[in-house]
């Protein structure tokens, strides 16, 4: 998914760099050192606790309404008590001695001065009986091993930062610089859900969603540049992003805002002609199997009249998986037969649409037959609408109707320009015909 949104990094899986491995499972040397050097420290000790005492520790601390946590049951276990218990591989994790009294701050980037009271901390698992760390551990670990200067996470990760501040501390370590990143939440104000198809960026690279765009939402998730540009490209938000313009306040996830965002990096595409070959491109198998049999000119297959089609519908599209619903009149000679059609039939005029199709065949056989720019087919539309005494707008609605048999799509001098001046008289003879039939 890093690849597809165009965001690389210069160390990890695949980009090898001196401070590997870069895969967790691969470090447990590391943590098991990190871990060792604490208990020697006597900033660490092992917790003998089975699963079943914990989970009664639990409720009881529940039903007496004190914190739930553990009860430090093995912290002040005697040295030679801890090894008979080690010589009969008695199953065990390894917790860290959080500091009983005093206080742990520090200074978030988002949330300003953040304090928390030691005695509302437990003492954390770091290693886990199977021997794997927990994420207390391995962050704080890899973190420093990497030269990590700024951790960016949730803000459900605030209350768990004084137990790394205090592992930083146990282990002398300078710690990094934290930024708490507002929560996602949908518009009705609840929490945003993995269970939510949408939030898979999966799902909306299948729904039609280009990289940038969703790179561009994602940014302002929160955060703002301070003016009024909405349109971001990735190089622009590296220059622009800061992270003190971060807001605290939960960011609404509106795909109407993404679906905007989304249309005006497709425009931005299509007006750079090599993106926009590569658009077409990526657009063009959904295309094929939109049009499919329909397409018995296979204009489909003409990758310049492909391009006229998709630079013509991108006012009217959201999303990549759109075009094909708004480019198939170009393609596909209109279905009147459909139930939809038959329906909308019903509205019409069918004498008025027959003089209009008459009075449009006229205009454009005495037209210049080298001429088919949009001024022209407009020029004959507006003199079909002034002599026939019609509203410009009923005489659109009666041509779109007759040339595409859908009643929503782009508007009708486009339709008209791109189809050309050959097809579109062809479009027009063939309902004459079938009116008088």
């Amino acid at each position: 998914m890093l690849k597809w949104s165009g965001l690389t990094f210069d160390e990890g899986p695949g980009v090898e760099g001196p401070v590997g491995p870069y895969v967790q499972s691969h470090r447990s040397q590391h943590y098991k050192e990190a871990a060792n050097q604490l208990l020697k420290d006597d900033k660490a000790y092992r917790c003998f606790c089975t699963p079943e005492r914990l989970e009664n520790v639990r409720t009881l601390a529940k039903r007496s309404g004190r914190i739930v946590g553990y009860d430090q049951h093995c912290r002040h276990h005697a040295e030679d008590h801890v090894q008979e218990l080690l010589a009969a591989n008695t199953p065990h994790t390894i917790r860290f001695k959080v500091p009983s009294t005093g206080t742990t701050t520090f200074q978030d980037i988002v949330h300003s001065q953040c304090s928390f009271g030691n005695k509302t901390l437990d003492d954390t698992i770091l290693l886990k009986s199977d021997g794997l760390p927990t994420y207390h551990l391995a962050n704080v670990v890899d973190d420093h091993m990497m030269g990590i200067t700024h951790v960016l996470r949730g803000e459900e990760w605030v209350s768990s930062t004084p137990k790394h501040i205090l592992l930083y501390q146990a282990f002398g370590w300078e710690p990094p610089r934290f930024a708490h990143l507002p929560l996602l939440i949908n518009k009705d104000g609840s929490k945003l859900s993995k269970r939510q198809g949408d939030v898979h960026i999966a799902a909306l690279i299948d729904k039609g969603y280009l990289p940038e765009a969703l790179l561009n939402f994602v940014a302002f998730l929160g955060w703002g540049p301070g003016t009024t540009k909405e349109l971001y490209t990735l190089s622009e938000l590296a220059h622009d992003f800061d992270l003190t313009g971060v807001n605290k306040s939960p960011a609404v996830v509106d795909y109407g805002k993404l679906n905007h965002l989304n249309k005006l990096h497709i425009a931005r595409r299509l007006a750079d002609p090599v993106q926009t070959d590569h658009l077409v491109r990526q657009i063009l198998p959904a295309l094929r199997e939109a049009v499919g049999k329909g397409d018995t000119a296979g204009r489909v297959e003409d990758l310049a009249y492909v391009t006229r089609v998709v630079v013509a519908v991108k006012d009217r599209i959201r999303l990549l998986t759109e075009v094909p619903r708004f480019a198939r009149p170009f393609f596909v000679e209109p279905d009147l037969t459909t139930p939809d059609a038959v329906a909308w039939r019903d509205t019409f005029d069918l004498d008025e649409v027959d003089r209009v199709v008459n009075a449009t065949l006229d205009g454009f056989v005495k037209s210049d037959e080298g001429e088919w720019a949009t001024e022209v087919v407009k020029g004959v539309l507006n003199g079909v609408a002034g002599d026939m005494k019609l509203e410009f707008v009923k005489v659109m609605k009666d041509l779109r109707y007759v040339v595409t048999g859908t009643k929503v799509g782009v508007d009708m001098i486009t339709i008209l320009h791109v189809l050309g001046r050959e097809r579109t008289l062809e479009r027009l003879k063939a309902y004459r015909r079938g009116s008088q039939l």
